[in-house]
């Protein structure tokens, strides 16, 4: 026989009770918080998984988030790309608009004008900031605008070259910045042509213009003679008067060499071999670069574009020779103007033999070139191109002589002709504004399409990274809902079954409640 004590019912009954408690305790808790597992207790092998679970939600939301603000800046990106294609359209459309032949100099000052503020908004598109204050074509230098002027008044680019990436999925990264430079500054140009910029060791102050070629052929030769080298222009002090007089130029890898000089006056115009500047402001001992390039940035276009509205003048191209000593043939000399054969003189010759040749030639006369004895000089006018006036007969390979008197022709923007006792020039072109004005217009187009053509490319490489966002987009949001319905079966409280269990749970207690009450009731001292 087992002897039970009062003592051990009252504990084993309130045991039960305990317990019973606490399983319609844990019921309810689960229907209050939707989840069947509230504590690794409840379900250690599901609350396992449901810690892994919990942890690739959160990797893709993390993911989702990268994704979400990819879109957002490559979005802005192409927004701002779109802009300033628009902005250089009505470029364009101004430059076309420069080159009608019936405008006068005011006119072309005009639409300068209006360049000046199209090239300040582009600055403005090109400088964009994103939502965290940063420039997004600045590369790595957010806080740095991606374009800035520098002392002369250019647009120049400030940032790097970095290109900013982020991860919107395991494995998976895309680009969410493009930079400035490769944008905007390395484009093809339609020629080879040249930057100015002032040397920042300068105390002055001194400015330079952005300058223009004038003859592309007599650059692109010298350009060729010395490998493609950068100029430096240093202005000097000859007379110790404390102001700067002259000017040389050489070139970079050799500086020692002087190429050219002469006497400098702030802002003059400067011309050397094709190409034209002006110095401001210079003070001795300041130095300023000319960089050759075969690729101009969208703003150096414009610039020089701006820069060739206010400045060349539309002029006829213009030879003279003088009636004195400059025009002394021998019997049969032959000369050569635009390829036209003028002669032969003989020994005598004057220059109005020479004019006379020259407007009596069907050729002549319809390239527009005629000739004027003025003052004593002959001027020989081109008013619809340039000229070349040789005394070599280039029809052969090689050319040769078909001048041995003295001849001197002046005129020339680089260099005259001058065959003075059978040496010297024997070639020089003559260049008039109307040619140079055209040859600008031309290349300004050109340069205008390709930078457009640049930006395009970029947009079209956009587009591609946001396909690619779009369908990692698609892909995260359809494993999140993978994995959260996993979860959900996991954790997750069936409300149906549970409110069953708590209403089994519930009559179970009060059965107990009930029966230790009435258990608890009886006594031996009841049977005496």
């Amino acid at each position: 026989m087992i002897r039970i004590s009062s003592q051990q019912i009252f504990s084993g009954g309130i045991n039960r009770l305990q317990t019973l408690n606490g399983t319609l305790q844990q019921t309810q808790q689960q229907i209050s918080t939707g989840k069947r597992v509230n504590s690794p207790s409840d379900d250690p092998v599901a609350a396992a998984r449901i810690l892994k679970l919990d942890q690739e939600v959160a990797r893709i939301e993390q993911f989702q988030r990268n994704a979400g603000l990819a879109d957002n800046r490559l979005n802005q990106e192409e927004s701002a790309l779109t802009s300033a294609v628009d902005v250089i359209q009505r470029v364009r459309e101004l430059t076309v608009q420069a080159g009608n032949g019936t405008l006068s100099q005011n006119d072309r000052l005009s639409i300068a004008s209006e360049l000046r503020q199209r090239l300040d908004q582009l600055a403005t598109v090109t400088n964009t900031r994103d939502a965290s204050g940063e420039y997004i074509f600045s590369g790595f230098q957010g806080e740095t605008p991606a374009f800035g002027k520098n002392i002369s008044g250019h647009y120049v680019y400030q940032g790097d070259e970095g290109q900013r990436t982020l991860e919107i999925d395991e494995g998976v990264s895309v680009a969410i910045s493009d930079h400035g430079k490769g944008i905007f500054v390395d484009i093809p140009a339609a020629d080879t042509t040249f930057f100015a910029e002032a040397s920042p060791n300068n105390q002055s102050g001194a400015q330079i213009s952005t300058g223009m070629v004038l003859d592309q052929q007599v650059y692109d030769e010298f350009v060729s003679s010395i490998n493609g080298d950068d100029l430096i222009v240093r202005v000097q002090d000859t007379d110790a008067d404390g102001t700067a007089d002259t000017y040389e130029i050489a070139a970079k890898t050799d500086p020692g060499t002087v190429l050219d000089s002469g006497a400098y006056t702030s802002g003059e115009s400067i011309l050397f071999q094709g190409i034209q500047f002006e110095i401001t402001g210079a003070q001795p001992g300041d130095a300023f670069n000319i960089k050759t390039s075969d690729k101009q940035s969208v703003f150096s276009t414009i610039e020089k574009l701006i820069y060739g509205l206010e400045n060349q003048v539309k002029g006829a191209a213009v030879a003279t020779v003088d009636g004195a000593t400059g025009f002394t043939p021998n019997t049969g000399d032959v000369l050569h103007i635009n390829g036209v054969d003028v002669g032969p003189f003989t020994a005598g010759d004057t220059i109005a033999d020479l004019g006379a040749a020259i407007n009596g030639n069907f050729d002549l006369q319809e390239m527009g070139i005629t000739a004027e004895v003025v003052s004593g000089e002959l001027r020989i006018t081109s008013q619809g191109q340039d000229m070349r006036i040789t005394t070599l007969d280039e029809s052969v390979d090689p050319p040769v002589s078909t001048w041995t008197g003295d001849l001197t022709i002046a005129g020339a923007k680089f260099e005259d002709l001058d065959v003075t006792a059978g040496a010297g020039v024997t070639s020089a072109n003559y260049e008039g504004g109307q040619e140079a004005f055209d040859d600008l217009i031309a290349d300004s187009l050109t340069n205008l399409d390709n930078a457009q053509d640049n930006i395009l490319l970029t947009q079209t490489d956009i587009g591609g990274r946001l396909n690619a966002v779009e369908s990692t987009t698609v892909f995260l949001e359809d494993s999140s809902l993978y994995t959260k319905d996993i979860r959900s079966q996991l954790q997750d409280v069936d409300y149906a079954e549970a409110i069953s269990t708590l209403s089994f749970q519930s009559f179970v207690l009060e059965a107990a409640q009930a029966s230790f009450a009435q258990v608890s009731r009886l006594s031996l001292f009841d049977r005496l």
